[in-house]
């Protein structure tokens, strides 16, 4: 993992503004990576009468997805740099890198709605 940590560490010293410019498209388009999954994906289950937890599931995989794309230049860049020292294909390294982001903002995502349904008392 210090191989993938040593490289957006490099990215992100040599290209800060990517940082900025996803976290402002982030904050700009909050309603749309996280409105989209919450109300069209979470009303498509509901009427599905889909189990509370696969609705959180999916809810939070389609949320993690939308956020992950902001993040495409700056993974893409530290997929070269990982498959060029590992010396695999780009798109291989890619792939996964961005399948580890994907699931990775999911699993918070998912806690930070199960936290908020919780103090509701949703699943008291």
């Amino acid at each position: 993992m210090s191989l993938y940590s040593r490289a957006y560490a490099f990215v992100l010293k040599k290209n800060f503004m990517l940082l900025i410019i996803a976290i402002t498209l982030l904050i700009l388009t909050f309603g749309y990576w996280i409105g989209i999954p919450y109300f069209v994906v979470g009303n498509m289950l509901s009427e599905l009468n889909a189990p509370v937890f696969i609705q959180g599931i999916c809810i939070s995989m389609s949320a993690g997805f939308f956020f992950s794309l902001f993040f495409i230049p700056i993974n893409f860049k530290v997929a070269k740099m990982v498959g060029e020292k590992k010396q695999q294909s780009t798109s291989q390294a890619f792939t996964r890198l961005q399948v580890a982001f994907v699931l990775l903002i999911a699993i918070i995502l998912y806690l930070i709605f199960s936290l908020i349904l919780w103090t509701q008392g949703v699943f008291q």
